[in-house]
C-alpha cells in the first residue's frame, strides 16, 4: 500500500516540478516579438512600357544595378528635335535658348526615369509587373528589404522601460533547428507615447493596459527571416 501511494505523489511532484520549471524558463525573456526589416517599394518614375524587368524574387540587388527600362523611344526624339534646335556654338543661359534648354533638361530626367533601379541593396521580396505591361508614375514594380540587418518590436510597460536606454546592448533569441541561437543586439528606437496593448502581444503584467514599443537592431547571419518570433533578455548582456 506505501508503494502504491509513494508513486502517484511523485508522478505529481515530477509535473509540478516541470510546470514551474516551463514557467521559469519563459521568465528568463523580457518581451518577444516577431522579426522585421526595412523594406522599399520601388516603383515606376514614369510612364510607358516595360520593355525589361529581368529581375527575380529572391535575387540580391543594389543600386548600382539597373534592374530594367520603360520604353524610351519617345522621348529620345524629343530629345533629338530640342538638340536640333539649339547651335552648337550658343553661350549656356542665352536668353534666346533658355526655354529649350529648360525643354532639354526636362526630357533628359524623364529619360533618365525611365532606368528602373533601387536606392539601397536588398532582396527581391515580390515583383509586380513584367516585361510588356503598361507602367505609369506610382505604379508598383518591386518590394525590396534590406535583410542585413533585421529588427524585433517589442511591447513593454512604463516600469520595464525604467532601465533601458537608446543605444543599449541586448540579447536577442530566435530558434534555429528547434535550439535557441544568441544574436547581439541594440535598442535603436523607443517611442515616447505609450499605446493600449496589442491583442498579439503578451506583457508580463497582464494589468499593463498601456504600453510603449521598442525597437532592436540585429545583425543578420543569413538565419533570420521576416516573420520569425524571437525573444529579448535586455539585461543580459
Amino acid at each position: 500500500m506505501m508503494n502504491a501511494r509513494i508513486i502517484p505523489i511523485l508522478a505529481l511532484a515530477a509535473i509540478l516540478g516541470s510546470l514551474v520549471s516551463c514557467k521559469e524558463n519563459q521568465c528568463t525573456y523580457d518581451a518577444g516579438g516577431t522579426l522585421e526589416a526595412t523594406t522599399i517599394t520601388v516603383s515606376a518614375q514614369g510612364n510607358g512600357i516595360i520593355l525589361s524587368l529581368p529581375v527575380e524574387e529572391s535575387q540580391k540587388v543594389d543600386s548600382a544595378q539597373t534592374l530594367g527600362w520603360l520604353d524610351t523611344v519617345q522621348l529620345a526624339l524629343q530629345k533629338e528635335l530640342i538638340e536640333a534646335g539649339l547651335p552648337s556654338g550658343r553661350r549656356k543661359g542665352d536668353p534666346r535658348y533658355t526655354a529649350q534648354e529648360i525643354q532639354l533638361a526636362q526630357v533628359e530626367d524623364m529619360l533618365d526615369k525611365c532606368r528602373i533601379s533601387v536606392p539601397t541593396q536588398g532582396i527581391v521580396l515580390e515583383k509586380y509587373a513584367q516585361a510588356g505591361e503598361q507602367a505609369y508614375i506610382g505604379r508598383p514594380l518591386l518590394k525590396v528589404a534590406d535583410l542585413d540587418k533585421m529588427y524585433v518590436r517589442v511591447y513593454l510597460s512604463a516600469t520595464q522601460l525604467e532601465s533601458l536606454k537608446l543605444g543599449q546592448e541586448v540579447e536577442v533569441f530566435s530558434k534555429r533547428d528547434g535550439k535557441e541561437t544568441a544574436y547581439k543586439g541594440r535598442i535603436n528606437h523607443i517611442s515616447d507615447q505609450a499605446e493600449f496593448t496589442p491583442k498579439s502581444v503578451q506583457t508580463q503584467d497582464e494589468r499593463d493596459n498601456l504600453v510603449y514599443a521598442v525597437r532592436i537592431a540585429v545583425e543578420n547571419d543569413g538565419y533570420l527571416k521576416i516573420g520569425m518570433y524571437a525573444n529579448v533578455n535586455f539585461h543580459g548582456v
